[in-house]
Formats: structure tokens, sequence, C-alpha cells
């Protein structure tokens, strides 16, 4: 049995492919987000972020951290109300 035929070296030029395929797909994956990148904004491009990464995406209404303003006064709420809304904020879309 040559070196070349060793189950060693086919293991590692069975790895390699498999790098070199991986590292193709980056590649394809890298110019596709940076031409979605130009065409939306920074929100959109979290949003398209995290439900490819198989994350809820992120809750839209009062529960936006975009729209948060910090205070130190203390509000009257109504906690289980506040509570649903949040929870169904966060509840991925019914597909269509």
């Amino acid at each position: 049995m040559s070196p070349l035929e060793s189950p060693e070296a086919k293991l590692i030029a069975r790895l390699q492919a498999r790098v070199a395929a991986l590292e193709a797909l980056l590649e394809q994956r890298s110019r596709e987000l940076r031409r979605i990148q130009k065409h939306v904004c920074h929100r959109d491009l979290l949003v398209i972020s995290r439900i490819s990464a198989g994350l809820s995406p992120l809750p839209y209404g009062p529960f936006d951290p975009d729209f948060w303003q910090e205070s130190t006064a203390l509000t009257p709420a109504e906690v289980e109300p506040t509570l649903e809304a949040l929870w169904s904020s966060l509840e991925p879309a019914e597909p269509r």
C-alpha cells in the first residue's frame, strides 16, 4: 500500500475537500450578505440575521429596544397584560 492510499491520507484528503467546500459556501454567503447590506436598514439587517440563525425576530411596538426611554420615574402598569403582550411579541409570525 502506498503512502497516498493509507487510511490517514484518505481521511486528510476528504477533510481537505470538505474544508474547501465550506470555504466556498462561506465566501458565497458573505457576498450575498454584503449585497443585502447595501439595500436594507440596520434594523432589518438584524432581523434577517436573527431569522437566518433560527432566532425570533426583534420584537416590534412598545417592546422594541429602539423605542425604550429610560427614566427613573415610576409609572403605573398593568403587569399581566404587559407580560402577555411581551411574550406574544416574541412569538414567530405565522407563515402566510
